[in-house]
């Protein structure tokens, strides 16, 4: 129920007037009767009418001194009749609430719910069920056991799509008026399970992935102390292989230590609006001359607006066109193409059909939303491309497809942060790949859906 639904209708004054004229009337004839004067039977009654209205106005001042025209939420606290004020203080206190809190009558109908309730569940501002309106059994189930009872009840909840979430739901009865309810509230505990998770996944990826580079400068410190003390030239390949083993160490951490801070809050979609094609242009201004020459970018003429944290997005723009100039074939051009207003079918087969004969898969997809638009981006490269048994762990940590060619081979971590990434925007990630031809990257991300700032945008 919204804070705008009406207060309960004051009675009308229509009864009062037809008894005073009833009581005035008779009074009339009793007077007539007795004294056979019409002056006296006229004044009789214009005295009762009067006492009649005097009584009435002076009753309606201090039961409610409200008019029809007066705005009741203008009124100082206290003046409104209880059970409207009681109403009003309860849906303004459940409204103020950041946790969402539904409350629940005993025929199993939605009669309150704030506005985190109706964010997180999508609900409507009008009554629904609440059977229909909430598709989790374990709820329902803990709704009915209360009202049957009257007992609490609180349970854990794990969600998984479109991104992992932990709560802890509470299940509570109370009475007005001998009527049951019941009010169901969430605490979101989903921040403190991932610090958790977050914690023992570095620990656990730190002491494996550094132990290989950590043991080879080991095992080169105590061949430069002995063995290769005066060997020059041994001396020098030596230190230029400890110094790459440490560079890796260092972009091995600073990229858990990303992907640990992006899972954290992958909870939590962004709101914030950017244009994309903006982002694509930060997104390679750090290239070298020669680098951005390969580059051809393809835009919307309209700007194509999206629901993002731009840094997020800039770090998947970049990764990806790393990949595009550390995988591909130099002399191959780096295409970016970008549109937007497409469905979310539409959107994905922009991202990833585009090659006839190529091997494709969509590596995360946010769920169906019918009224919700995306904006595409697709990075290509000619190369050799990769084959089809290894696109599913693409995304995987620490999956690398090393580069026959140039021993070219990153932390196995950027699509892994890539994806998390998407899956925080609810958007989605496919990869489509042609032997010989080279490969192709492709997101989409939501779009804003208010009209109005649609059109001051374009």
């Amino acid at each position: 129920m919204s804070d705008n639904s009406p207060l309960p209708s004051r009675p009308t004054n229509f009864p009062w007037a037809i008894g005073a004229a009833l009581i005035g009337a008779i009074c009339a004839g009793l007077a007539f009767l007795v004294t056979h004067s019409v002056p006296v039977a006229a004044l009789v009654t214009t005295s009762v009418i009067l006492s009649l209205l005097l009584g009435w106005v002076c009753a309606s001042w201090f039961y409610n001194p409200l008019t029809p025209n007066m705005d009741p939420s203008a009124l100082p606290s206290g003046t409104l009749d209880p059970i409207a004020n009681a109403m009003r203080f309860a849906r303004k206190a459940i409204e103020a609430t950041p946790t969402p809190v539904i409350i629940v009558d005993q025929g199993g109908a939605i009669i309150m719910s704030n506005s985190a309730a109706r964010a997180r569940f999508s609900l409507g501002v009008s009554r629904a069920r609440f059977a229909t309106a909430i598709r989790r059994p374990d709820l329902l189930d803990a709704v009915d056991l209360v009202l049957a009872t009257g007992q609490p009840v609180t349970l854990a909840m794990e969600t998984r799509v479109p991104v992992d979430r932990y709560e802890r739901a509470s299940v509570a009865a109370f009475e007005v008026s001998g009527v049951p309810f019941v009010m169901l509230s969430l605490t979101d505990e989903t921040e403190a399970r991932m610090s958790e998770r977050m914690r023992a996944d570095f620990l656990a990826n730190a002491s494996h992935e550094l132990r290989t580079p950590l043991a080879a400068i080991i095992g080169f410190i105590e061949t430069l102390r002995g063995p290769a003390r005066e060997d020059t030239p041994a001396r020098d390949r030596f230190l230029e292989v400890m110094h790459h083993q440490a560079d890796r160490m260092s972009r091995l951490i600073s990229d858990l230590l990303s992907l640990s801070r992006i899972e954290l809050n992958e909870h939590v979609p962004p709101t914030h609006h950017s244009d994309m094609a903006l982002l694509v242009h930060d997104s390679v201004t750090y290239l070298h001359p020669d680098q951005k020459k390969r580059l051809e970018i393809v835009v919307a003429r309209q700007p194509v607006w999206v629901l993002c944290d731009p840094d997020e997005i800039i770090q998947v723009l970049t990764n990806l066109v790393d990949n595009a100039i550390k995988y591909g074939d130099p002399s191959e051009p780096i295409r970016i193409f970008v549109d937007g207003s497409l469905n979310r079918d539409d959107a994905m087969s922009a991202s990833m059909r585009q090659w006839d004969d190529a091997a494709r898969l969509s590596l995360t997809t946010p769920e169906h939303d019918r009224d919700r638009h995306y904006a595409v981006v697709r990075i290509e490269n000619g190369g050799d491309g990769i084959e089809r048994q290894f696109l599913p762990r693409l995304s995987e940590r620490f999956f690398r497809v090393e580069d026959s060619a140039s021993g070219t081979s990153g932390t196995g971590l950027g699509l892994a942060i890539v994806k998390h990434i998407l899956s925080r925007h609810r958007g989605g990630l496919t990869v489509e790949s042609e032997l010989g031809r080279g490969v192709a990257f492709g997101f989409y991300l939501p779009m804003p859906t208010l009209p109005a700032f649609e059109a001051d945008a374009s």
